[in-house]
């Protein structure tokens, strides 16, 4: 409760409780010294009518007494004798006024002192309570009540707008409190009180430029880890790293290339060093145009004048479509005059798959690409290692697609994710395809998904496959992963609403939405009213591939997230490599003040998860703590005596 509600019900409780006990207080001493003043009043009566009767019959009483009665307001009189035996009646006939009939009628009994045994017995209208409790009395005192009503009104207002200030403080208080920083550092004019306000207003600014130093110094070591000083791609290290991960994957294969550069360092003494930077930004941008129309293709800057490129599950038949585009790009450039556009780019190309080590790999690309500057004019060469390419075409996956989604969707595995104190945090769904023996992993088959524009109708399948699967397990979380492109849709949205609002609050509080880190700050601004949504249903949000690009981390101020998930690349030999161990302090540090929850995805060693535990990471998931595990059907019991995770 706000400060002046309670001062003002304070205040107002305070002046009805004074206003109830002066009321009470004058009340009863009306009415005590009232009375009072009536006995003295009838005992004189009383001493009349004894004195009457030592000289005067009671018959004699009707010349007087009745006169006597009215004076006093007696309505009855009744005279008895020790016998109890009445010797005199006499009532009042006159008729009662309007407000008259409103008296209260009370009745004494009084001895005669001079005649022991005789009783004079009155009733008469009783003046104190017939005056206490008349209608005029009564509508005095409700015009006093409703006038000290109105003056209480009048000034609670008054206290309102006198600490109104105060109320503006505690309300941008409340929104610093709850996390709503946004538009709070500047105060309203009429705050108070004013050095408390202004003292807010700088703690919040200089907070602000700390939090902003700390998200440059956090992308410094994640340009450190992973970027080109100069070009801003990825560097070789990252791209080193990333082909490690993928090599360990099951049934991996694909693509690298190995662009080459001339010597621009030479050419920079002939041509000056603006031209050359002018040119290397220009070959830099048309590259990485052409990479980002390919889902999970990388790019980066390998030596000074090579940049490589890694196309994921992709065939020698698309690299090469790939690489006539680049050299056809090339011829449409516009250089400077001096500079030979026909020996610009030279581009060797190898296949990888899995059991390979990243050097042969990348051995085999400087071959090709050596041979390709051999060859003279721009082009490229393909190398021959007698790999058999397994990439599928893009019939041939439209086909595998469709056929998954007719039939239900993928299966669904679950890997636990555990704490550092062994215990189950969550359980991440895992999706797989099969064609025909293989079996297909996301990174493989959901780029074609997001390609063909069948992201929408894949995630409602998984989700309606995933969210039944709290009652198997009433007790534990589930993590599903959605698809940016889906949520981002309205007719997806409404779906997703519909079917949460059918469960209760402690059923939907239970999943965690999974999104990957580079689209949430991509599309943060689109994003924020759909998980601001499932966040007032009780939905929780959770981060993936954290670190695999380059991007700020004030995301996690800004948003209601609970738990993110490294990269595998950031995790796979983490044990010896100190910058990534860096960018883990980093994440870290940022989730400071938070209830975030950073994690490790794919530990696969035991020196990498005491690397991590070393490092303050909160839990992790892998082969180091379990396989996927398919999800059992209905017909299976799952026993929570056999329960491992």
């Amino acid at each position: 409760m706000r400060f002046t509600a309670r001062l003002s019900i304070f205040i107002s409780l305070l002046v009805f409780l004074t206003m109830i006990l002066a009321l009470m207080t004058s009340m009863l001493s009306v009415y005590f010294v009232g009375e009072e003043k009536m006995e003295k009043h009838w005992y004189a009566l009383a001493t009349t009518v004894d004195q009457a009767l030592i000289y005067q019959s009671p018959s004699a009483y009707d010349r007087w007494l009745p006169v006597v009665m009215y004076a006093t307001g007696v309505r009855h009189l009744t005279i008895k004798d020790e016998k109890d035996k009445t010797i005199y009646t006499h009532s009042s006939d006159n008729r009662p006024g309007f407000w008259e009939k409103f008296h209260t009628l009370s009745e004494t009994d009084l001895e005669l002192p001079q005649h022991p045994g005789y009783r004079l017995q009155i009733l008469y209208v009783n003046p104190i309570l017939s005056t206490l409790f008349s209608l005029p009395i009564l509508l005095a005192i409700i015009a006093v009540i409703v006038f000290i009503g109105l003056i209480m009104f009048w000034w609670i207002h008054w206290l309102k707008q006198q600490f109104k200030g105060l109320l503006l403080l505690e309300e941008r208080s409340q929104r610093i409190l709850a996390g709503e920083r946004d538009g709070a550092e500047i105060s309203d004019e009429k705050e108070w009180p004013v050095n408390t306000s202004a003292a807010i207003n700088r703690l919040l600014s200089e907070l602000s430029n700390m939090s902003n130093e700390r998200v440059r110094v956090d992308k410094l070591i994640r340009s450190f880890a992973a970027q080109d000083a100069q070009t801003g791609l990825n560097n070789r290290l990252f791209f080193d790293n990333q082909l490690a991960t993928q090599l360990e994957e099951p049934n991996a294969h694909g693509v690298v290339m190995m662009i080459r550069l001339p010597e621009l360092e030479l050419m920079a003494s002939e041509h000056g060093k603006d031209v050359i930077d002018d040119l290397l930004y220009t070959l830099v941008n048309m590259l990485s145009t052409f990479i980002m129309r390919h889902p999970a293709a990388l790019l980066a800057r390998y030596f000074d004048n090579d940049f490589s490129v890694m196309l994921p599950h992709r065939s020698l038949k698309e690299a090469d479509a790939i690489a006539a585009q680049l050299v056809n790009a090339v011829d449409m450039l516009p250089v400077s005059s001096g500079i030979e556009k026909e020996s610009l780019i030279h581009i060797g190309i190898c296949l990888y798959h899995m059991g390979q080590t990243p050097e042969q790999i990348m051995d085999n690309a400087e071959q090709a690409a050596r041979t390709a500057v051999l060859q003279g004019s721009n082009g490229w060469f393909i190398y021959d290692s007698q790999v058999t390419s397994a990439a599928r075409g893009s019939v041939r996956w439209r086909t595998l697609l469709e056929q998954m989604l007719d039939k239900g969707g993928p299966d669904i595995y679950y890997k636990p994710a555990v704490t550092v104190k062994g215990e189950l945090n969550h359980r991440e769904m895992l999706l797989r395809i099969h064609d025909g023996s293989d079996e297909l992993q996301p990174a493989e088959f959901m780029p074609l998904i997001q390609q063909f524009g069948l992201t929408e109708r894949f995630d409602r399948l998984v989700l309606s496959k995933t969210l039944p699967l709290l009652d198997r397990w009433p007790n534990d979380t589930i993590a599903v992963s959605v698809t940016v492109d889906s949520l981002l849709k309205h007719s997806f949205q409404v779906w997703l609403r519909d079917n949460l609002l059918e469960k209760e609050k402690s059923y939907r509080k239970r999943i965690i939405f999974e999104l990957a880190e580079a689209d949430v700050c991509q599309y943060s601004d689109r994003l924020r009213p759909v998980i601001r949504l499932l966040h007032l249903l009780g939905c929780r949000l959770g981060i993936v591939q954290a670190g695999l690009t380059v991007v700020s981390t004030i995301y996690i101020k800004t948003m209601p997230i609970e738990v993110i998930k490294l990269h595998p690349g950031l995790v796979r030999n983490i044990d010896r490599r100190p910058e990534n161990q860096l960018f883990v302090d980093s994440l870290i540090s940022a989730c400071e003040g938070t209830n975030v929850v950073v994690m490790a995805a794919s530990v696969r060693t035991h020196l990498e998860w005491e690397t991590l535990r070393s490092h303050g990471i909160g839990g992790g998931q892998g082969e180091f703590f379990a396989s996927p595990v398919l999800i059992p059907t209905p017909k299976e019991k799952n026993s929570g005596k056999n329960r491992h995770y």
